[in-house]
């Protein structure tokens, strides 16, 4: 029985090292696919822009009620070859009052000020690489004074300040979000 103890011991080892080379091998292949299919943000921004309604092309004199849109851009690593839908999110907190027609906003009480979420929603097409960098401009043109609220005559309503918080791109396909900061904006008198 001694003669045969080495060879058993030989074949032992053998089959010891084909079942750890199996085990490495099929650890290796997983992980690659495990990272492939892990959705994460790898840049998340938002900005804002003008509107058609925006003061630089308003005429002297002339006031807006219109708040500039959000334009967001990011770029989603890990999702694999799929349709993704982006719900992009901000909670807009505006504040109107009046203006005169010398452009100043006199100091009075007749200002108010209105919070509203807004969102939209977008698909958009992994590449080849599994990557998405989208850019979604969020329309903000909903947020407005309230029913009722009126100017004196001779002052009309603006927009005087706009802060755009909890902007948010979430992956609604692969549950990921990204949070950016929050926007302040000065825009009346």
């Amino acid at each position: 029985m001694t003669g045969h103890a080495p060879r058993s011991l030989a074949r032992a080892v053998w089959w010891s090292a084909a079942i750890v080379a199996a085990v490495l091998v099929g650890a290796i292949g997983l992980t690659g696919t495990a990272l492939a299919n892990f959705p994460h943000f790898k840049t998340a921004t938002v900005t804002t822009v003008a509107t058609t309604a925006d003061s630089a092309s308003l005429t002297p004199g002339q006031a807006s009620t219109t708040l500039p849109n959000l334009q967001f851009n990011w770029m989603e690593a890990g999702i694999g070859s799929t349709n993704v839908t982006y719900k992009i999110s901000t909670d807009v907190t505006a504040t109107f009052g009046c203006v005169n027609n010398g452009t100043q906003h006199p100091n009075a009480t007749n200002k108010t000020t209105v919070t509203e979420p807004v969102g939209t929603t977008a698909q958009l097409t992994a590449d080849k690489n599994g990557k998405i960098s989208g850019s979604v401009v969020l329309d903000t043109s909903a947020v407005s004074p309230p029913a009722g609220f009126s100017c004196p005559s001779g002052q009309t309503e603006e927009a005087l300040s706009a802060t755009f918080a909890d902007n948010t791109i979430t992956d609604e396909t692969n549950n990921v979000s990204a949070t950016v900061g929050d926007i302040v904006v000065n825009l009346g008198p």
